[in-house]
């Protein structure tokens, strides 16, 4: 029962979170969720509940997608949680993660200082380079937000368009692991029933994010992302 409120409360922090920032749930969920769950049961738990929050925060802002920016880093970021979630299912080990967040936190102290002088240009290489890494990221670790956070932050101005691009690209991710890893036979058993008991947590979060990230205006924004990056990869590379 206790880690069931737990999971609860985990899910409602780290949805308010996205709904802010537009990523950080699946960071949040897969620093601590593995702590008492096993990793593919806590891997199957984070991405049912990201794509549920995708479509929960897209509810709201779905006008807004900016296909022409989407679609590439949408293919070119399944190539790459094809082979993340094939080389997890082969060769599990921590030494990834750690990894992942050490990188997280010297790129976000970089972008905060510098971030007036970094301009990514929506090219063809930029958004493939950007959506293998993310589908990677997210094939091993559930974790695929910083990279394309980072390249949708940077190519597109209006806040809600960001929102809703960056969701919609994480829905269409989630969605393709889901099937993926179900296909490798990945997802635990009894795993719905404990996404059932983050599911009214992440209802709440998103409601209180929403609210929010109205009143932020762009710059506020980037500040919180990248501040919040260097403190999940920071919590990533200490946890493993």
């Amino acid at each position: 029962m206790l880690e069931t409120v737990f999971l609860g409360g985990m899910s409602m922090a780290s949805s308010l979170l996205q709904s802010v920032t537009g990523f950080g749930f699946a960071i949040i969920m897969m620093a601590i969720m593995p702590l008492f769950l096993p990793y593919q049961s806590a891997l199957g738990i984070s991405t049912i509940l990201s794509a549920t929050l995708n479509a929960v925060i897209l509810r709201r802002c779905w006008r807004d997608i900016d296909i022409k920016q989407l679609w590439l880093p949408v293919l070119f970021c399944l190539c790459g949680s094809s082979f993340g979630t094939f080389l997890m299912a082969s060769n599990p080990s921590p030494v990834y993660k750690r990894a992942l967040g050490v990188f997280l936190i010297f790129l976000a102290i970089w972008l905060y200082f510098f971030s007036d002088r970094v301009r990514i240009k929506p090219t063809t290489l930029s958004a493939g380079i950007a959506g293998v890494i993310s589908g990677l990221c997210g094939g091993l670790f559930s974790v695929n937000g910083p990279p394309m956070v980072l390249y949708f932050i940077s190519v597109i101005e209006n806040k809600r368009t960001y929102m809703a691009t960056i969701q919609c690209y994480f829905l269409i991710n989630n969605i393709y692991l889901l099937i993926v890893r179900t296909v490798l036979d990945l997802m635990p058993g009894g795993i719905l029933i404990s996404s059932l008991w983050g599911l009214g947590g992440l209802i709440l979060g998103s409601f209180l994010g929403g609210k929010i990230f109205d009143k932020l205006d762009g710059d506020k924004l980037k500040g919180f992302v990248y501040i919040f990056m260097a403190l999940s990869g920071a919590w990533i590379a200490i946890n493993g």
